[in-house]
């Protein structure tokens, strides 16, 4: 059984090395066994105001991860953070994300971070690049005038053939009708449990579909202990008794199976070489 966290970040809270860190030492001590990242100094309009804003560029904050997932390809995976408010699609990041393909799989758009819906005409070039990539694009969804998983589901009509995934099935509410809602009406739309109650979780499994969800944890947005939140607590000790199947679906089967993750696999054990020796004539 492979733990993946679907939704993880580096950024300079306070230096890349020490986010970084972090994630290796979680990722340890809980088990997990591969973490997708995302670099958080992308942010346009950052909200986070534990650490003066370090803002880079969609293409500087791409090789900040690439440094990191070449160290530990088998550990660290990369999504590219979009800035579509103030950034073009250009022709060096396409080039950066092509000639690291291996390193990349997926996309992340963070529409409160953007102060932008991603119903706005700008995310249209990157919706387009992103279809013919074959890549999910991860997105940011709360109640906020810009993060509704209402408008993703929107865009997700008009975009059938990319795989979304709704960050958080909307921050900061109990209520997660219109989510749920929203999830059964489009199936390319997926959910992560970043900050969601694994009882919203089992809901989703049981009503919308058992590999539409995927474990998720914005690690270490909340401080070095993220992972140690009651609400990973439940995930991790499979709280509400999920069958060996469904659990195993949620923390890491259904990641792996959209995202395209895969294991070295260790289990082979290696052939013996032949010598072939020149027969005497």
């Amino acid at each position: 059984m492979k733990i993946i966290d679907a939704h993880a970040h580096i950024a300079h809270w306070p230096t890349l090395a020490v986010t970084e860190a972090e994630i290796l030492r979680s990722m340890k001590e809980k088990g997990i066994a591969f973490s997708l990242i995302s670099d958080c100094d992308c942010s346009e309009y950052p909200s986070l105001d534990s650490y003066p804003p370090h803002h880079v560029s969609t293409l500087e904050g791409l090789k900040h991860c690439l440094t990191f997932a070449k160290k530990y390809p088998n550990r660290i995976g990369v999504l590219v953070w979009i800035n579509p408010h103030h950034e073009l699609l250009t022709p060096e990041l396409i080039r950066c994300i092509h000639d690291n393909s291996r390193y990349i799989y997926g996309f992340k758009f963070h529409p409160w971070e953007s102060q932008m819906r991603i119903t706005n005409p700008r995310l249209v070039p990157y919706l387009r690049f992103i279809t013919l990539e074959h890549k999910p694009l991860l997105v940011h969804t709360a109640k906020d005038k810009y993060s509704s998983i209402r408008y993703l589901g929107m865009v997700a009509t008009r975009f059938p053939k990319i795989r979304f995934v709704a960050a958080h099935l909307q921050l900061c509410t109990d209520d997660k009708e219109e989510a749920i809602r929203t999830l059964k009406l489009h199936s390319n739309l997926y959910a992560d449990t970043a900050w969601v109650k694994m009882s919203d979780a089992k809901r989703v499994m049981d009503e919308v579909g058992p590999d539409r969800i995927m474990f998720g944890t914005d690690n270490p947005v909340d401080g070095e202990h993220t992972l140690d939140n009651p609400i990973y607590e439940e995930y991790f000790a499979n709280v509400l008794d999920l069958s060996g199947k469904e659990w195993r679906a949620l923390m890491g089967g259904n990641a792996a199976k959209l995202y395209g993750i895969r294991f070295p696999d260790r289990t082979k054990k290696p052939q013996k070489k032949t010598l072939l020796l020149d027969k005497k004539k």
